[in-house]
């Protein structure tokens, strides 16, 4: 049989026959179709609702107890009106949305909205699902999403000869989630004032430039993030909050955690992408490349400053790259506008990389908040697949031999 929708307003005085008449009539038919009609009535919006999804049916299903104590901590500290939604798909268990609750005696609890069957929670049908079952039950006048999973920039794949715990984003078992996918998804979803990636190797230019359409701003690491993630005990009141200063105080918070830690987990970088200069930023870098074009078909990117310790290198500081072909004057323009997107970042001076070779520190001297792909005659599979991307176009890479 059908939902019933309830929505209705009575105000007067002199209905109040019709008003007993209607009610007993809704009694009735509550009454004949409770057993197999999901009831729904109007729910007043919230400011902002935000949700973790957290895809962990991988490595990283163990770190899942210690981040929802962490995000449970965080909404103790919130005094700002909004839900904190937390979807988790972990090892032997089945996916649940979860609400996690500050009541009137200031305890948290975790309230289960929804369990679902096992799924692939990195198709795009699936996590526009949850997406719907979000609004349904919780609209707001605007939503945030943290994405926690494992990560590999815009490519898919990675390694797991790893010793230290780090993340790509979207695996579920032996299933990834292609950027192209992720923008499907988001597209079926509300409008995110913000995208956080807890994830690795997300802050890069060919995913922020896909994404420019789906969200403000987009907080995001350009290296590998440490298993411990983002400190969401800290960071929860700036998430349920609409501005950028909020946004850069995100930012910040991570960095800080980890620039305070010792040994291999002093290790992060982070930037706030202001989505909505994108297409400035490629515009700019679209010059630069077309009147560069000849030299980037012969160009050695080994003064290039990269990110990570893999053989050939996949992911370089978006400034420096552009730092490396171009002089002083000819970069002016690129660097107002990059200042302009990226309105906040922040390195340690060495980030962690694991790779098949072991695990190594990388020191950074060069740190724009974002980074890049540098195609190359030393990578043709990537180059192939970077083609793909709506950034090979946009920043000019279609007028080189790449």
């Amino acid at each position: 049989m059908p939902d019933i929708n309830i929505r209705y307003m009575y105000k007067g005085k002199n209905n109040s026959g019709i008003v007993k008449l209607f009610i007993l009539n809704m009694l009735f038919v509550l009454f004949f179709t409770s057993c197999n009609d999901e009831l729904s009535v109007e729910i007043p919006l919230a400011k902002t609702t935000m949700l973790v999804y957290m895809v962990a049916d991988n490595t990283l299903s163990g770190e899942v107890g210690n981040n929802m104590n962490s995000i449970m901590a965080g909404v103790e500290n919130n005094t700002l009106d909004g839900n904190v939604l937390v979807y988790t798909d972990q090892s032997g268990s089945v996916p649940q949305l979860i609400n996690i609750v500050k009541k009137k005696d200031g305890t948290v609890v975790k309230n289960i909205v929804k369990t679902y069957e096992e799924q692939n929670s990195v198709n795009p049908s699936v996590m526009a699902s949850v997406f719907k079952d979000m609004i349904n039950k919780y609209p707001a006048e605007s939503y945030g999403l943290v994405l926690w999973s494992h990560g590999y920039g815009w490519l898919q794949g990675g390694n797991n000869t790893k010793t230290v715990s780090t993340r790509w984003f979207g695996q579920d078992e032996n299933n990834k989630m292609d950027i192209s996918d992720l923008v499907m998804a988001l597209q079926e979803g509300p409008y995110f004032r913000y995208i956080l990636f807890d994830a690795c190797f997300m802050g890069n230019a060919e995913t922020a430039y896909a994404l420019r359409n789906c969200t403000d701003y987009l907080i995001a690491s350009p290296t590998e993030v440490l298993s411990g993630g983002f400190p969401y005990s800290d960071i929860i009141p700036y998430l349920m909050s609409g501005n950028e200063s909020d946004y850069v105080k995100i930012a910040s918070l991570y960095y800080n955690y980890y620039n305070e830690q010792t040994g291999y987990y002093r290790s992060a970088s982070v930037g706030v992408t202001k989505c909505n200069e994108l297409e400035a930023l490629a515009a700019e870098i679209n010059k630069l490349i077309t009147a560069h074009a000849t030299a980037l078909n012969t160009f050695n990117a080994s003064s290039v400053q990269y990110l990570e310790s893999y053989i050939p290198h996949l992911f370089y500081d978006l400034g420096n790259f552009v730092e490396n072909f171009s002089t002083e004057a000819e970069r002016a323009s690129f660097e107002q506008q990059l200042s302009k997107t990226v309105v906040y970042s922040a390195c340690t001076p060495d980030v962690l990389s694991v790779s098949s070779s072991g695990t190594h520190f990388i020191p950074v001297n060069h740190f724009s908040g974002l980074s890049t792909y540098i195609p190359g005659s030393n990578n043709l599979a990537a180059n192939a697949s970077y083609h793909t991307m709506e950034w090979y176009t946009a920043a000019g890479w279609n007028k080189t031999a790449w």
